[in-house]
């Protein structure tokens, strides 16, 4: 089943838990220059954690996140949509 989701800027997603329960964010960081959107991966576990600022171009139509494909379905300056790629 595929979900769609709209993320604004700075605004954070729950997409997963690691085998270690290191918890797995991703957060929407705007649009960094005309063609580029950039999203954070946050992985956190207790008091520690560490992201990565990741660059996308902004006609991308999917995006992988530590091994999960999401389809980019609209990229705004305000807020990004995606959606899970369906699961085989």
């Amino acid at each position: 089943m595929t979900e769609t989701f709209t993320l604004n800027v700075g605004e954070r997603k729950n997409i997963g838990k690691s085998f270690w329960g290191t918890i797995e964010d991703m957060m929407y960081c705007g649009i960094s220059s005309e063609n580029t959107f950039s999203i954070g991966l946050l992985f956190s576990k207790g008091y520690q954690g560490h992201a990565l600022n990741l660059f996308f171009p902004k006609k991308a139509s999917s995006i992988v996140l530590d091994g999960r494909k999401y389809y980019v379905v609209d990229v705004k300056p305000e807020y990004i949509t995606l959606q899970n790629s369906p699961t085989i």
